[in-house]
């Protein structure tokens, strides 16, 4: 059975060579992005004027039916950057409780300096990561990619998870990038802007 995209995004976040999760601080983000593509893509939400709305469509997955009852209930439309800001933290946690119940990670809490209190995260199924890592690079050069590939890459190269997508690929292949993200959908504009302010903000201390 494939996995939803947000813990396929998890998973391509993880650095098998090193044993431990990247993008610490924004991968919340690109998992809320991850959720709200794949609720476009499914047809739950649709835009309205820059805004998510729901459209009806019923979903089966827990997490994006949380989202998108979270949207539906919203007292007034918001912007899509908000949706992928809004709730970061509990979906990172989400995600990964979801994994670690299948048995896909591991998890186990310590504190770094006998002080600050940290996750430890491992990964099972190395050839999981592989599979997805080789995706991303099939739909980068140029394969027709199933839609949910391509929002993988798009999600990859956006969200800067750089063991997948290298800075220097997002330069090679901008133009390829360019038309994934507009074929994902508008969480991933959102995504980016959202990952600019958060880096702005925290270069400023």
């Amino acid at each position: 059975m494939e996995l939803p995209l947000t813990s396929q995004i998890y998973l391509l976040a993880y650095d098998t060579d090193k044993g431990k999760l990247t993008c610490n601080g924004y991968l919340g983000y690109i998992l809320r992005a991850a959720a709200l593509t794949e609720l476009h893509l499914q047809g739950a939400l649709a835009d309205a004027d820059g805004r998510p709305r729901a459209t009806g469509a019923k979903v089966h997955d827990a997490l994006l039916a949380e989202v998108l009852r979270e949207i539906a209930s919203a007292p007034k439309p918001k912007k899509w950057s908000w949706w992928v800001h809004h709730g970061q933290t509990p979906m990172f946690r989400a995600v990964q409780q979801r994994l670690a119940d299948g048995r896909v990670v591991t998890t186990e809490r310590y504190r770094i300096l006998g002080i600050f209190p940290a996750t430890r995260v491992k990964v099972h199924e190395h050839r999981a990561v592989a599979r997805l890592r080789s995706a991303v690079s099939h739909t980068l050069n140029g394969g027709d990619p199933k839609p949910r590939d391509a929002a993988l890459t798009a999600l990859a190269a956006t969200g800067e998870i750089r063991i997948a997508v290298s800075r220097a690929q997002t330069r090679q292949y901008a133009k390829r990038l360019d038309s994934l993200v507009a074929q994902a959908g508008p969480a991933l504009p959102a995504l980016r802007k959202v990952i600019r302010d958060h880096r702005a903000a925290t270069e400023s201390g």
